[in-house]
């Protein structure tokens, strides 16, 4: 098994409910030169447990799948950016 050291930079653009009674949000600019599997971001950013949004909105009608919570990883110029979401419950 090789190891590789990746350098990286986070930049937490928001934590938590943008408003009163609204789904969390967590939205994260990684900044590297590196190739990252959605694996790896999962673990830098400590959001482990969320699915994919194309997966999640699939199984939408299952209550237990739909407060898991899911998310989005796009490919920008300075590296990633993570945006992770966790319904609202009361």
């Amino acid at each position: 098994m090789e190891i590789q050291q990746i350098i990286v930079d986070l930049k937490w653009r928001h934590r938590g409910q943008k408003h009163p009674y609204g789904d969390s949000h967590y939205e994260c600019e990684i900044h590297t030169q590196d190739n990252l599997s959605d694996e790896d971001i999962l673990c830098l950013t400590n959001e482990k447990g969320r699915l994919p949004y194309k997966e999640w909105k699939e199984k939408n009608g299952n209550i237990n799948i739909y407060f898991k919570g899911y998310y989005t990883i796009q490919k920008t110029p300075y590296g990633y950016f993570y945006h992770g979401v966790y319904p609202y419950d009361d």
